[in-house]
């Protein structure tokens, strides 16, 4: 799953495996790269204006500039379905901080195969 600025709510099974692969485009859709040095935060949150984090995942590399957010059955598993709240935070190597991705969707559906 890709995800960029226009492409911003999220749903997956619970308790799968999930792997979101994360990238800046300019205006004109020339890639901006994630560098060493940066940070990339992706926080799941039952509100959005709520401190209590749900998970939070931290990328500190990189893979051809774009930030790779592995998540795992255990990160899910235990959450009920329904709607949830995400969003993607970028903290350049050079002290700025960018909410690149607005406080969106991120559903969790059921399962029926629970092995």
């Amino acid at each position: 799953m890709i995800i960029n600025e226009k492409n911003s709510n999220l749903s997956m099974t619970r308790g799968d495996s999930e792997v979101i692969t994360v990238e800046m485009r300019d205006e004109s859709g020339v890639q901006i790269p994630f560098s060493s040095g940066d940070t990339v935060y992706f926080t799941i949150k039952t509100d959005a204006n709520t401190s209590t984090k749900i998970l939070q995942k931290t990328i500190t590399t990189f893979t051809s500039g774009m930030a790779n957010i592995s998540i795992i059955p255990t990160d899910t598993s235990s959450l009920s379905y329904g709607k949830y709240y995400y969003d993607i935070q970028w903290n350049k190597a050079d002290g700025t901080k960018k909410t690149i991705v607005l406080p969106s969707e991120f559903l969790i559906t059921s399962e029926v195969t629970y092995e």
